[in-house]
């Protein structure tokens, strides 16, 4: 076989003190001068993302399609439980967790056999994985690590070593990301990179061209000593990027994101010297502390933003640039967005906003910036109890508004989650198949689990059809393939999607009818679904059908799901602690009615476009296309109709990072004591429709973005609303209201 090097051609004397500190670390020959990459042969290259992998690459991987569902059992704490597909270490993949050899090309057959399967989960136990190349990460599929948090220690866990020649480019990343597929739980490092000589890179996950590039998900990731970190090509849009919990060091910029339509959620990210500063040993080449924190005070910008629609930016922390935030002119759009919890340090520029649309502006709130801030857009930067050390510099007095009021009391729930369930795995034995109803095998083994104490019921990735309802016991999860957000998309179908044919006759009662799923107790759960109504369309002369999902008990949960063509879509009433996050829907009439105490739903979207952009089977001849979104499904059913979420006879409800595209009504707060809805927008309301309802109780919104519609109407209670935009509007001012 032909060798490989992995080491490339440097200036002399870094590739000694490269060579010196690598060979020490992993006990390699130090007279070679190399890392010899042992049995190395190349898969075919692959770069078409318009190819359907499952035709091509059969002949140059496993490509058995098979798949070990399994629970790992991680050395880190992890808020699920991590159910793997495929363990690449454990079933013959060439990859080495001891760094010496090239684990390229085993890492990608693992990734596209996992897709082939139905998509899942890829999983790399804790070790060091040299990587030479690009990996592409294929829809539906997650690669896994076993990712420590650097700031409680540097063992780290799972870590990529980028042995990939120095380019500098944009347009390419370590990882290329499709449509519904993520990484999470990396750490990663650049042999090559040092301050003795600074060589450029591409990203380190990138979001590429021609991708059907929906709900992406990058999380829990470590960059020690990145060039550039994140990004996303400018000059096709990509949707619903999803980043939470990514620290690092970089030497260019943290994050790159350009042209995104609809909403992506930037959360708890932190860009700091100290995480290569603090690396973990000699062999990561650490800088010197006044080295690091110079070189990134005169050339790394934090956070480079160009056209954005309506994403949300929350926990955000930004040390020692020479430009915190960076907002510019964008290729297809301008930016659109807002900000709460940005604290940017020691930084020359806090915030440059070059462009951004000045039919309204950037809500922040909250935050923190040292360093100038430039504004010489025309839109607003409207902050409210927002610090600043530094200059203010202005192309039109009046573009940076400051507001004094005082939001220090309102504590936002970043770390909330769901109870997880007993490590017990049950996997259903079905087929997927569209003609025969798979309710009474899923719910088999649900009961059996029940038994057993509690735990998770896998249904692998496939198309099953249910003509029955399902209850979930309490404690146990029943869970799909995606184990991030997912939804419908038009190229690569794969996941876990349920059909259903249950609860949408005409004379349904939403309110009193069985759900098709019940999650029937305490601290039970469903993740990583998705549901469609293949009999519910815009033709069907009644669009009526039950709720998809309902609660009975406290702790209950929906992650990670998407809902399609339901009448009504997730009732958590009377269900305490309930936890809802990234659902992505669009129903007819209700998606979320929540209630109980504490309950937290989060980043969730409602567009037209779910419907439209789908090739699932089963569905009928003339079920719409994007071309008909409108005339079929915004402006006859979901503009006029849609109660998007109501809040009812609930206590201390947290809405963060909620979106819903041509609804009449957004948030209805009834009877409902501080609910508090934070970086929340609609776009496209009906015009007679209302953004916030207030009837009963109190509700305070914080960073709230309207297009179309009434910004609000108080019944009764009190209603609270601060950093308020609204396109067209700049006059709209913080404002308290009871009645």
């Amino acid at each position: 076989m032909k060798e490989k090097k992995i080491i490339k051609k440097l200036n002399l004397s870094f590739l000694c003190l490269l060579l010196i500190a690598f060979c020490t670390a992993c006990g390699l020959n130090k007279q070679s001068g190399e890392v010899v990459v042992e049995n190395y042969d190349p898969m075919v290259d692959w770069k078409d993302p318009e190819v359907d992998p499952r035709g091509v690459f059969p002949e140059a991987s496993i490509a058995t399609g098979k798949t070990n569902p399994q629970i790992v059992g991680t050395k880190y704490e992890t808020e699920e439980v991590v159910i793997a597909d495929i363990i690449p270490t454990e079933m013959g993949y060439a990859v080495d967790p001891t760094g010496k050899t090239d684990s390229t090309d085993g890492i990608q057959a693992a990734l596209y056999d996992c897709f082939v399967a139905g998509g899942g989960t890829v999983y790399l136990p804790a070790g060091n994985y040299a990587v030479t190349g690009t990996i592409y990460v294929p829809s539906y599929v997650t690669l896994r690590g076993d990712w420590q948090d650097p700031d409680d220690s540097t063992e780290y866990g799972t870590v990529i070593s980028v042995w990939s020649d120095s380019e500098d480019s944009i347009s390419k990343g370590t990882f290329d990301m499709s449509g519904c597929s993520g990484v999470v739980g990396m750490t990663v490092y650049y042999p090559f990179q040092s301050l003795y000589e600074v060589i450029p890179y591409p990203y380190a996950f990138y979001v590429p061209q021609g991708t059907d590039g929906r709900v992406i998900t990058l999380k829990d990731i470590t960059i020690i000593n990145g060039y550039r970190g994140i990004g996303t090509q400018v000059e096709l849009n990509h949707e619903c990027l999803l980043i939470e919990n990514i620290k690092g060091t970089f030497l260019h910029t943290g994050f790159g994101l350009n042209n995104q339509s609809d909403v992506g959620h930037v959360e708890d990210v932190t860009i700091s010297s100290k995480y290569w500063m603090e690396a973990a040993a000699d062999y990561m080449n650490k800088p010197t502390e006044y080295g690091i924190k110079s070189y990134m005070k005169a050339n790394t910008t934090g956070l480079a933003i160009t056209d954005l629609e309506w994403t949300k930016f929350s926990n955000i922390t930004v040390d020692g640039c020479a430009n915190g935030i960076s907002i510019k002119k964008g290729y297809r759009m301008l930016f659109v967005g807002t900000m709460i919890d940005v604290n940017i340090t020691d930084c020359t520029n806090s915030i440059y906003q070059e462009a951004a649309d000045s039919r309204w502006g950037t809500p922040i709130a909250r935050s923190n910036f040292e360093g100038d801030i430039v504004n010489v857009s025309k839109a607003l930067l409207r902050t409210t109890d927002t610090t600043h050390e530094g200059k203010i510099k202005e192309l039109e007095k009046g573009t940076v508004e400051f507001s004094e009021d005082d939001l220090s009391s309102y504590k936002i729930k970043y770390n909330a989650t769901y109870k997880k369930p007993e490590g017990k795995l049950l996997i259903v034995d079905v087929k997927s198949d569209i003609t025969t109803d798979a309710s009474v095998a899923i719910q088999t083994a649900l009961n059996e689990m029940a038994k057993q104490g509690g735990g998770v019921v896998y249904v692998p990735g496939g198309n099953y059809r249910l003509d029955k309802p399902i209850k979930v016991p309490a404690g146990v999860e029943l869970r799909g393939a995606s184990s991030i957000a997912n939804r419908e998309q038009l190229s690569f179908p794969a996941g876990t999607l349920f059909l259903c044919y249950y609860g949408d006759d005409a004379n349904v009662n939403p309110d009193t009818d069985q759900a098709l799923v019940t999650l029937d107790g305490d601290y039970a759960g469903i993740s990583g679904v998705r549901f469609i109504y293949p009999e519910n369309g815009v033709h069907d002369t009644d669009l009526k059908s039950t709720y998809t999902i309902r609660g009975n008990g406290k702790g209950v949960y929906a992650v990670n799901c998407f809902i399609m063509a339901s009448g009504y879509g997730i009732d958590f009433r009377n269900c305490d602690n309930h936890y809802i996050a990234n659902i992505y829907s669009c129903v007819w009439f209700n998606t979320f009615r929540l209630g109980g105490k504490d309950g937290v739903i989060r980043n969730c979207q409602h567009n037209g476009n779910m419907v439209t952009r789908t090739n699932a089977e089963g569905l009928p001849e003339d079920w719409p296309t994007e071309p008909f979104m409108s005339d079929l499904i915004t402006e006859p059913i979901i503009r006029p109709n849609v109660q998007h979420l109501i809040v009812d006879k609930a206590e201390n409800q947290q809405i963060i990072g909620v979106f819903a595209y041509a609804v009449h009504e957004f948030i209805i707060n009834k009877d409902s004591e501080n609910t508090l809805a934070i970086n929340v927008g609609t776009d496209w309301m009906a015009e007679d429709g209302v953004q916030l309802t207030q009837d009963g109780g109190s509700m305070t919104v914080i960073n709230c973005m309207r297009c179309h519609g009434k910004s609000y109407e108080c019944v009764d209670g009190k209603l609270a609303m601060y950093n308020r935009v609204t396109i067209d509007d700049k006059t709209e001012k913080n404002e308290v209201i009871e009645k």
